[in-house]
């Protein structure tokens, strides 16, 4: 059995006296009561609560299900609270300890005690952050909340520290469910700030011990992280035996922990397909622990699955599908070399691709500039880049070798295979060789980069007969030109491109 000593370390403390930033996992109140769950609504709103906000708004993200039973305070009460069963009650306080504090000692003559607030955020959207960092990603000074142009459209009950908040009040804050802290600056323009995750403490101890001395388990079939996003293995039960159910059936509607809502059902997976998804196991809600599925049981709708956490769990270096939308490792330059912007700022290439959370295999913070692919990207993982002429392009994120080690030169359907060298037809879509020169010589330029040929659109590779890997120089013809296949010159732009020398195959 294990034993564990108590642990008083942020996020299980308050920073505040309130605590309204407190998001700990305490789920007994003071005398001992179990906690009732936030969102089975058991009483009335809470007086206290504020006239400004909804049922939902007083929480930290702006949600009641993430915060399930756990003791908090969405309200003006002392310190964090939850409503119990016994009706005569109602509510009780829960004992949530402060903070350690720090002694600080300013010279001699002067000593004196505070709690030390973390420079850190506990979930994505960081609601629950009270730090002091008071500048954008970009490094913008952040303006006053208590600016006319800001306090105009935010109610102070809905930030953390909104009872500590005065004139001078200018740090990073995330009060109305944006993806993460952010600010107002100049201009009535507002920017995420670099707000970075805490160190993870793992909540499952004795898991990670038996990841570590249990039966090797590989990725795909194993999860890289905690809540495993980056997850795309073929279980398809729930860890009672449950039977998952079809994502593109979407039996119950838009679960409310898909980010952003405004977005469509299909937008907020890997890949943006639910149907390749098929009824395995998958994590697109940004609040969920870990891997689930919906079940037919119209009560209970979803069950956790039991997915184990990888013996190793360094992130590959490679994509498993074409698209490479469950790719979490480290690339962040292009194909060409260019640096990658940071996901969640706009500047210098104006984006907000911040509102696909859940189509993201990982989550988001300030540094976060590794390549990923959250749209329909169908050449695979890329970023925003200052330097590319398009102002984006595709990472050099090759495909993981297969089961028996080989890597592939032409590739489809997860198969590698040996292709013909030679045109069935007069126009050539379905070419599959490996020819990369033009019919003049001129070597083919790679159909993922941007250079040196500033590609249009990328959307026709979606027409190719193959899949796409970033070597990929190989002639091919997705938009139906009449003179057969063609590549981007690779020497130049004089010609931008040209056609490729494909025989037709001889009939036998």
């Amino acid at each position: 059995m294990l034993r564990e000593d108590k642990v008083t370390a942020y996020p299980e403390c308050r920073l505040t006296k309130k605590g309204r930033e407190y998001v700990g996992k305490v789920n007994k109140t003071e005398t001992g009561k179990e906690c009732l769950r936030w969102d089975s609504h058991p009483y009335e709103k809470p007086v206290d609560a504020s006239d400004e906000t909804g049922n939902m708004e007083y929480f930290v993200n702006g949600d009641i299900w993430s915060h399930k039973n756990y003791c908090r305070n969405p309200s003006a009460k002392e310190r964090p609270w939850c409503f119990v069963a016994d009706s005569s009650v109602v509510w009780e306080y829960c004992d949530i300890p402060m903070c350690p504090e720090r002694t600080y000692e300013c010279d001699t003559r002067l000593r004196f005690l505070r709690v030390e607030t973390p420079e850190c955020k506990v979930t994505q959207q960081g609601g629950e952050y009270v730090g002091k960092n008071n500048a954008t990603i970009s490094g913008s000074p952040c303006l006053s909340w208590s600016s006319e142009r800001v306090m105009d459209f935010l109610a102070s009950s809905l930030f953390s520290d909104g009872d500590e908040m005065d004139e001078q009040h200018n740090f990073c804050r995330n009060p109305d469910g944006k993806a993460a802290p952010w600010c107002m600056k100049l201009g009535r323009k507002w920017e995420f700030c670099d707000v970075p995750f805490c160190p993870i403490q793992n909540s499952d101890p004795c898991q990670e011990l038996e990841s570590q001395t249990g039966e090797k388990s590989v990725y795909p079939e194993c999860r890289l992280t905690e809540k495993g996003r980056e997850y795309v293995g073929k279980k398809a039960n729930t860890e009672t035996g449950k039977t998952c159910l079809r994502w593109d059936e979407n039996p119950y509607g838009k679960p409310w922990d898909f980010f952003d809502q405004t977005k469509l059902y299909e937008e907020l997976f890997i890949n943006q397909n639910p149907s390749f998804h098929k009824n395995y196991c998958r994590n697109p809600g940004i609040y969920r622990e870990r891997p689930w599925c919906f079940v037919s049981d119209p009560v209970i709708q979803w069950e956790y699955c039991d997915i184990p956490l990888c013996k190793d769990r360094t992130p590959r270096e490679c994509k498993l599908t074409a698209m490479g939308g469950e790719y979490v490792g480290k690339q962040n330059t292009t194909i060409s070399g260019f640096p990658c912007q940071r996901w969640l700022t706009s500047v210098p290439r104006s984006h907000s691709q911040w509102n696909l959370l859940s189509a993201f295999p990982d989550e988001l913070d300030g540094s976060h500039n590794f390549c990923r692919n959250p749209t329909e990207g169908f050449g695979g993982p890329w970023c925003y880049s200052y330097d590319s002429p398009n102002g984006w392009e595709y990472c050099n994120v090759p495909f993981c070798p297969l089961s028996d080690g080989r890597n592939c030169t032409i590739r489809i359907a997860n198969r590698c295979i040996t292709p013909l060298e030679c045109k069935e037809t007069t126009i050539g879509m379905e070419y599959k060789g490996t020819k990369n020169v033009t019919v003049s010589g001129l070597p083919c330029q790679p159909w993922l980069s941007h250079t040196p040929n500033k590609l249009s659109d990328n959307k026709f590779l979606q027409y190719f007969p193959d899949e796409m890997h970033p070597s990929h120089n190989f002639c091919r013809n997705p938009d139906g030109y009449a003179g057969g296949p063609w590549c981007y010159n690779g020497l130049g732009r004089n010609p931008r491109w040209e056609a490729c020398d494909i025989k037709l195959c001889q009939n036998d």
